[in-house]
């Protein structure tokens, strides 16, 4: 394993290097101890350096703030939209899909927060943090906003299956660019935004034909689907011009606009956006069978 730049690993650290020296400061006209104090930093130096890093007792605090407000947002909303498909006369394929895109996105959040499905690569020259459990809610929950967006138009199941498989390989592509050393990476990450910029396409040329409040969500599924690779790039995994905190905080806020943003502006305009979908099956075979009383 490579060592680690000292001011990435202090940025992971959070404000502990500096405490840490304090110590060695003090105790520096101490003849006695000063073996003792040195002895410390230099057990912490080769831990920094073999990339001995554990989550989440690492993680800087505003990152773990990030991960618990996203994850209990996520939790809340998931049970908002439970709630809203349990008091609704019939069941729709709609509101299921929205509650588990919400479900899945509050469980890969907490996941994250406790340090499960995190890992610290540092088999590159930039070392980086890989979210794993982020690419997990990504590839339920985003395939799922897509399935919402395809019964708002009423799209054929071919064009279904076509955007659904963007948004897996654009996901996958993204991780499959994460584990990647440097100069692989970029070519991952190629796919990836070429992948959502087919979805991008699609979706934009159905808002001719969409009312306002389907163009709406169209809006904010673009958005969604434009600002994973750009993190990505932007993020550890990429360029790192962002430092961690940045980067989990526009993840966090990306994720709370896109799932919940979404799923409450589509499940509080359901009737207007999908007035034909409940009970169209039973209308279907009530015309069924009284078109078979008269033959």
């Amino acid at each position: 394993l490579i060592n680690m730049p000292s001011s990435y690993f202090q940025m992971l650290q959070d404000e502990a290097p500096a405490e840490d020296a304090a110590p060695a400061e003090d105790a520096a006209p101490a003849d006695d101890a000063a073996p003792a104090d040195d002895a410390a930093p230099a057990d912490a130096a080769p831990a920094a350096g073999n990339g001995e890093v554990t989550f989440p007792d690492d993680y800087p605090n505003s990152v773990k703030h990030f991960l618990l407000l996203g994850a209990i947002a996520l939790f809340v909303g998931a049970i908002v939209f439970m709630v809203l498909n349990v008091i609704r006369p019939k069941k729709t394929v709609s509101h299921s899909v929205t509650f588990i895109m919400a479900a899945a996105s509050a469980l890969s959040y907490y996941a994250m927060w406790t340090g499960l499905g995190v890992s610290y690569k540092t088999t590159d020259t930039t070392p980086r943090v890989i979210f794993f459990s982020r690419y997990f809610g990504h590839l339920i929950s985003m395939p799922l906003m897509i399935v919402d967006m395809c019964l708002i138009y009423k799209l054929e199941v071919a064009e279904l299956v076509a955007l659904v498989g963007y948004d897996v390989v654009m996901i996958l592509a993204g991780l499959m660019g994460a584990l990647s050393v440097h100069g692989h990476k970029w070519l991952w990450w190629c796919v990836s935004g070429g992948f959502a910029v087919l979805i991008v396409v699609a979706l934009l040329q159905k808002l001719q034909s969409g009312e306002d409040a389907a163009k709406i969500l169209t809006y904010i599924t673009i958005f969604a689907t434009l600002g994973f690779p750009l993190i990505w790039l932007l993020g550890s995994e990429g360029t790192a011009a962002v430092g961690l905190s940045q980067e989990v905080g526009l993840i966090a806020v990306g994720d709370l606009i896109s799932v919940l943003g979404f799923g409450f502006y589509f499940l509080l305009n359901y009737d207007a956006l999908l007035p034909e979908e409940e009970g169209g099956e039973e209308t279907e075979a009530l015309q069924e069978g009284d078109s078979q009383q008269y033959v």
